[in-house]
């Protein structure tokens, strides 16, 4: 292992921390320690839970300050799936729980994503690349929701 892919793979547990503390601080409006993980590069991406998709730092960073407009304090906590780290790219895949009120003084509401995250070595630490999250859901037979066509039914 060269001294630069030694480096990293000693790092990335801290990094998988700061990303767990970061989104507990989203799950309670704050997006700033999330925003300094990301990566501020051009190849930055993500696929949120609530649709759509960004590219580019810019695009990420507007998307993350939205996020954080939506949750008034909460809970997120992580099961980790797998773990493959590599040099300079790591990939971590989880079950993530958030518990978050969504409006000042409401009963927070619970949901479930699968979440896919990818780092970066960059400038000697690691940065977040992108973050792929959506709803867990239970199987299901693909027919019954796709219409004729291949798109889902209803769109």
């Amino acid at each position: 292992m060269t001294g630069t892919a030694a480096t990293s793979a000693a790092s990335f547990p801290a990094a998988l921390s700061a990303l767990r503390n970061a989104l507990a601080d989203v799950a309670n409006g704050d997006v700033r320690a999330i925003k300094a993980l990301y990566s501020h590069s051009d190849e930055a991406t993500s696929f949120y839970g609530w649709g759509g998709y960004e590219k580019g730092w810019e695009a990420v960073s507007r998307r993350w300050d939205w996020a954080g407009e939506q949750f008034k304090g909460g809970t997120v906590s992580h099961e980790n799936v797998t773990t493959v780290l590599g040099d300079p790219v790591a990939l971590v895949t989880d079950i993530e729980t958030f518990e978050v009120a969504m409006a000042p003084g409401a009963e927070p509401s619970r949901w479930t994503n699968r979440v896919t995250h990818v780092f970066r070595f960059e400038d000697g630490r690691w940065r977040l690349l992108h973050r792929h999250a959506n709803r867990l859901e239970g199987r299901y037979e693909p027919a019954g929701r796709l219409g004729a066509g291949g798109a889902p039914a209803g769109d």
